[in-house]
Parts: structure tokens; sequence; C-alpha cells
């Protein structure tokens, strides 16, 4: 009696890794750009500007918000001469950001300041905050606008 030849099983890749590892990078890169969206408050009204042009890179920038004196937040809170800028939803005094940028420096070196100012705020709010960001040794500040539509 013949006996038949055993025939050796074919090599196959299995996919279940690869696709694992596919689903995890894809799990990460959207907690990563998450992560680094800027942190926008809806009061703010941002002035125009013909030149304005989007930064090409807003990651490791700390954001700062100014609003206009007496307006009030989207949590109630009305914004005061001793509280105008806005930093991570809260109000805080010139002080408390100077301590904010300098504790976002220390972990970040190379920080970078994207500074969000209403259009109706006072100049003397902005020269306070750019006063703190220089405190805390931040010079590199981008001053956020919306691009006007006449070129002009």
């Amino acid at each position: 009696m013949r006996l038949k030849k055993r025939q050796a099983p074919e090599g196959e890749v299995d996919m279940t890794p690869m696709i694992d590892m596919v689903f995890l990078l894809l799990v990460f890169f959207m907690t990563a750009a998450t992560m680094s969206s800027v942190e926008f408050t809806p009061e703010i009204r941002l002035p125009t500007a013909p030149n304005a042009v989007v930064p090409d890179d807003l990651r490791a920038r700390g954001t700062i918000n100014i609003l206009p004196l007496n307006s009030v937040t989207s949590h109630g809170e009305t914004v005061t001469e001793a509280s105008p800028f806005m930093v991570g939803g809260r109000l805080v005094d010139e002080s408390r950001l100077t301590e904010f940028i300098g504790a976002l420096r220390r972990e970040e070196p190379e920080l970078r300041v994207y500074m969000r100012i209403d259009r109706q705020a006072d100049f003397v709010l902005v020269r306070r905050a750019i006063r703190a960001c220089a405190e805390a040794g931040v010079f590199d500040i981008v001053f956020a606008s919306f691009q006007s539509g006449d070129g002009a």
C-alpha cells in the first residue's frame, strides 16, 4: 500500500498584531492632536488684519486670553481690572499670569505664547500681559486675529 506524502502547511502571516498596532497608533495621534489644540474662549471677538496668517505650529504654546473689562465670561464671572486675563478657563491677575507662564516655561523651555485679545480690550491690558511674559522669560508671542477678506 502506498502512503501519501504529507504536504507541509503553507506559512501564513497573522495580521492581528499589525491591525492592533495600527489601531493604537491611530488612537495615539488622535489624542496628541486633541491635546495640542489651542484654548479657545468663545467670548473673545478677535480683530481682523489684512496680513494675518495662521502660525505653522501651535504646539508648545501657552494661550492667554484677554477680555474687555466689565464683560462676563461663559462661567458668569465679570472681568475686572484685578483679573483681566483668562488662562485655563480661569480669570487671573498679572502676578498669577507670570507664575503660570513661568511654570509652563519650566516644563517647556522653548515655550511660545499665543495671545488672543478681544478687539474691545484696552491696550494697557495687552502691555501688562506682554510684561508678564517677559518677566517669565518668554519673548516669542503670536497675536491672534482673523484675516480680512479685502486684502488691503
